[in-house]
């Protein structure tokens, strides 16, 4: 493999890693905005008049919300089904991936199966790029889930808001405040 190759390989490599781990932090995130809001919401949720714009609001709110919690986990832990066309070509354990490494029993094996690897250069590009489109593929994953995950999150916090100013205008309508502290 020629040296601008390999560099331009590990720089696609890097920038793939890179994204994996953003989602993974925008999940994180949107699911600890999720959780402080949904605390919000325990506060309040028994002061709310029950009548049918606030069953419609909170039902709403709860799908979303559960959803939103189950999209963003499945962000931070897609499922990837192997690509059947190559599953018969590939080794049958890749010292350069972790479930690959695992595989080997002792650290011996998995030495001498790595020199193997970086001995025969002709297969050396291959394990880089199938690791590109393996990575490539969970990022795709994650970015579904985290795209559906953040709008479910914004449905369901401008619910919350709207449950929340509603409560506000039908008291300050009766002329008092929400009894929250009580």
């Amino acid at each position: 493999m020629t040296e601008d190759k390999l560099t331009a390989v590990l720089r696609i490599l890097d920038s793939e890693n890179r994204l994996l781990e953003r989602y993974d932090q925008k999940s994180i995130s949107m699911l600890s905005i999720l959780g402080v809001f949904m605390v919000f919401f325990i506060v309040y949720h028994r002061i709310l008049p029950v009548n049918p714009f606030t069953i419609v609001a909170i039902s709403i709110y709860i799908l979303c919300a559960l959803s939103a919690i189950l999209s963003l986990i499945m962000a931070l832990r897609p499922r990837i089904h192997r690509d059947p066309e190559a599953a018969g070509k590939l080794p049958p354990s890749e010292p350069a991936f972790f479930m690959g490494i695992c595989q080997y029993p002792t650290i011996s094996e998995y030495s001498k199966a790595l020199d193997d690897l970086v001995c025969n250069e002709t297969n050396l590009p291959d394990v880089y790029i199938r690791q590109i489109f393996g990575i490539a593929r969970i990022n795709a994953a994650k970015n579904k889930y985290v795209q559906r995950g953040m709008l479910l999150v914004a449905i369901a916090l401008g619910t919350e808001l709207a449950l929340i100013c509603y409560l506000f205008i039908n008291y300050m309508g009766r002329g008092s405040l929400p009894p929250i502290g009580v």
